[in-house]
């Protein structure tokens, strides 16, 4: 696959709301994840996903920490607008090296 930087940048913008969600324990649709990335990126997209909320996010006791700058705890709702709102070029930046990665293993 010749994906260029700008191509992976562009994805991983559009995934970070997914990757919030994931983060926090709230449902998504993988039907709309699949339509934005693609069939044939899909899978990639998915696993690139949970890796950077596996990192982002630590469960103590059911509550939700930030592990990216330790403040907590939070509800899911919480968990995800504190992403969405402190940390989004950082998920950006997570999503995009992830997906470099994944791609570059792929082929």
């Amino acid at each position: 696959m010749g994906f260029k930087l700008s191509r992976i940048d562009t994805l991983s913008e559009r995934l970070i709301e997914f990757a919030a969600r994931e983060a926090s324990r709230i449902r998504y649709d993988r039907n709309k994840l699949q339509v934005i990335t693609g069939p044939s990126l899909a899978k990639i997209s998915l696993e690139s996903i949970r890796a950077v909320a596996n990192e982002v996010v630590k469960e103590r006791k059911g509550l939700l920490y930030c592990a990216i700058c330790r403040k907590g705890p939070f509800t899911k709702r919480g968990m995800y607008l504190h992403l969405i709102r402190v940390h989004r070029y950082d998920l950006k930046v997570l999503i995009s090296e992830e997906l470099r990665e994944r791609i570059q293993k792929s082929t």
